[in-house]
């Protein structure tokens, strides 16, 4: 497995210098913050990564941010396989919000980062409770074609993994509540209710668009730029469904971008 994992990154990097287009530079641009280590499991589980990264290297952002919950890689690299009802593991739901999504705002208080809570970390962390990887590639996620993780129950009255209580998140999220799952099919009904919650909050469109700033353009971010570049480009991102071609051209196009 050694010698194939180098073999996949060896490609990998073979297909950066193969391809002067947008996509493997958004793939990669992604790979910066969804990011896992090849011997986390398989090669070919790492494969299927490194194609998920792909497929929505150009599409819709609030689509893959969600089909990362159940990358089987994902799954294992973030300690999701510890993470059951009754004794949650939080380290998942922490980097969905701070590294995936909506990231830490100013310190607003004890437990308190502007842009979500320690309170709702927990209550994500009772969301993703139950998700697991699928070892032998066997659940193909029908919209990409690619070997996925799965909603975990043992049989009929056994012991289920998922919390299946409601969740209450903080006045940062206006308070939203989301009932729990009692079915396989219920717990990605959640987890898309959880992905549609961050995804409203304004903050979430503004914290990727800085970070596309900070890749093609420039690191430094005035008040400025913040309002006449950042504030744009993030309005377009939320009318466009989180679409993120519309946003790469708004800023690839602009004046702005060939002035810099």
């Amino acid at each position: 497995d050694f010698m194939v994992r180098r073999w996949l990154l060896g490609w990998w990097v073979n297909e950066a210098l193969q391809d002067p287009g947008i996509r493997h530079k958004m793939t990669f641009f992604f790979h910066q913050y969804f990011v896992t280590v090849a011997n986390t499991l398989g090669t070919q589980h790492y494969y299927d990564y490194l194609a998920l990264l792909r497929w929505g290297a150009l599409g819709n952002f609030k689509k893959l941010a969600t089909k990362m919950v159940t990358d089987n890689t994902m799954l294992r690299y973030l300690n999701n396989q510890e993470n059951v009802a009754g004794n949650p593991n939080e380290n998942f739901a922490r980097e969905f919000f701070e590294l995936f999504t909506i990231g830490k705002g100013p310190q607003a208080g004890d437990g308190d980062y502007t842009n979500y809570t320690e309170a709702d970390i927990v209550q994500a962390a009772r969301v993703f409770t139950g998700f697991r990887t699928r070892f032998n590639r066997n659940v193909i996620d029908a919209e990409t074609g690619i070997p996925r993780g799965d909603a975990s129950f043992f049989g009929t009255g056994g012991v289920q993994l998922h919390d299946s209580g409601t969740k209450q998140f903080s006045a940062r999220f206006q308070n939203t509540v989301i009932p729990g799952a009692t079915n396989s099919a219920g717990m990605f009904t959640e987890l898309n209710a959880f992905v549609d919650m961050i995804f409203a909050q304004e903050e979430t469109a503004k914290f990727t668009c800085r970070r596309l700033y900070r890749y093609f353009v420039s690191r430094q971010i005035t008040d400025e730029i913040e309002n006449d570049i950042i504030a744009p480009l993030a309005s377009t991102f939320r009318n466009n469904n989180y679409e993120i071609k519309p946003v790469l051209e708004q800023l690839l196009k602009s004046e702005h971008f060939y002035d810099t």
